[in-house]
């Protein structure tokens, strides 16, 4: 059930990502035009520059705890580049694939 639903936040995810870009340009016609309206709104608006800041703390932590889980395991390095240039999907399709909940090690509660 884990696996089915992460994947399914996964392909879901995805498609938001694309019908996100696809909308972001037909509202600023190029790449180059959405970009700067970003960093307009970035250096304007203190909450989107603090939300930034936010993602940017939480994707290097994945982003780390991914690089060492890969070395750990052995598995392939591809995941890495993956995650950091789709962001979400890859994450959630690993996790789905590759982690499984750990068993506790404390005992059953009194």
């Amino acid at each position: 059930m884990r696996k089915t639903l992460l994947f399914s936040a996964a392909a879901l995810f995805f498609a938001y990502e694309q019908w996100s870009f696809y909308a972001w340009m037909q509202q600023h016609g190029t790449v180059s035009a959405g970009l700067a309206h970003a960093w307009t709104t970035l250096r304007q608006d203190p909450m989107v520059f603090m939300a930034w800041n936010d993602m940017g703390v939480f994707t290097a932590v994945a982003l780390t705890w991914l690089w060492q889980d890969l070395r750990r395991t052995g598995r392939s390095m591809v995941w890495w580049p993956a995650t950091l240039l789709m962001g979400c999907p890859p994450l959630l399709v690993y996790l789905g694939k590759y982690t499984h909940p750990q068993p506790s090690t404390h005992g059953p509660r009194p």
